[in-house]
């Protein structure tokens, strides 16, 4: 009875402490930049209170994430061709423009930032090419056993890097213009006359007029990510392709 007794006292300590005896999943994490990062990186935090390993995969021209910052996760930075600088420069390229509105004319604008988007989109190839090629990297990955993907469908080529290292998703995705992909890919409810579309200045309350301007700004949003997701259809059927039949 002693025995039992002593058991059962050893029983109501192991329920009743703050022992943390689980371990929670490892998940790889790929940011994207500025506000994109900070809502993130609550998401981060509160991965790591609940007893989950992340490791932050992160390209090295980053202009907001410090990888040389000691913190409660892990970088993984891959090298890229390009610098910090550069790329925060394309940022405030399109800071500018969204500073002009509604100055000159939408037209003009639009114009200016699907110029924009054209030289973006060919710095995320860069990167993906220098992520999602690099055989060495791609092992590293697959030997720290993940368990999920966490990140921001602004990256250009994470889904990419799913489908290399057979991976389950999650997004995180702070605003995208003109809500084209929570529009498109997340299937979000916007309907144009109650919904005034990113970076316009208009409310949920438009008159005629606004709301046929909010209508057009929608079909020319709509119109450039179309064209953007056309041209990449070859770089994903390319790289997938290699990586099918990479040998082993």
């Amino acid at each position: 009875m002693q025995c039992l007794g002593k058991s059962f006292t050893l029983f109501v300590i192991f329920l009743l402490g703050d022992l943390s005896f689980t371990h929670g999943g490892h998940v790889l994490v790929l940011p994207g930049e500025y506000s994109h990062w900070s809502n993130m990186r609550n998401i981060v935090d509160e991965l790591l209170n609940r007893n989950h390993r992340v490791t932050v995969l992160v390209n090295s021209a980053s202009p907001t994430i410090n990888f040389t910052q000691q913190e409660r996760f892990q970088y993984l930075v891959f090298d890229v061709p390009l610098k910090a600088h550069e790329v925060h420069g394309l940022s405030e390229q399109l800071l500018d423009i969204w500073l002009q509105y509604p100055a000159p004319s939408k037209v003009q604008i639009g114009l200016q930032i699907i110029d924009l988007l054209g030289k973006v989109r060919e710095m995320h190839r860069t990167m993906c090419d220098c992520m999602l090629r690099n055989e060495t990297l791609i092992s590293r990955l697959t030997a720290l056993k993940f368990d999920v993907l966490l990140y921001d469908p602004m990256n250009m080529c994470s889904d990419l890097l799913a489908e290399i290292l057979d991976l389950p998703v999650v997004l995180s995705l702070r605003i995208s213009l003109g809500f084209s992909m929570e529009r498109m890919c997340g299937q979000m409810p916007s309907p144009p006359s109650y919904v005034p579309v990113p970076p316009t200045e208009m409310t949920d309350h438009m008159s005629f007029m606004e709301r046929v301007k909010n209508m057009i700004v929608y079909v020319v949003y709509s119109f450039a990510f179309r064209m953007a997701s056309m041209t990449l259809d070859n770089y994903y059927s390319e790289v997938l392709d290699i990586t099918i039949f990479m040998p082993a």
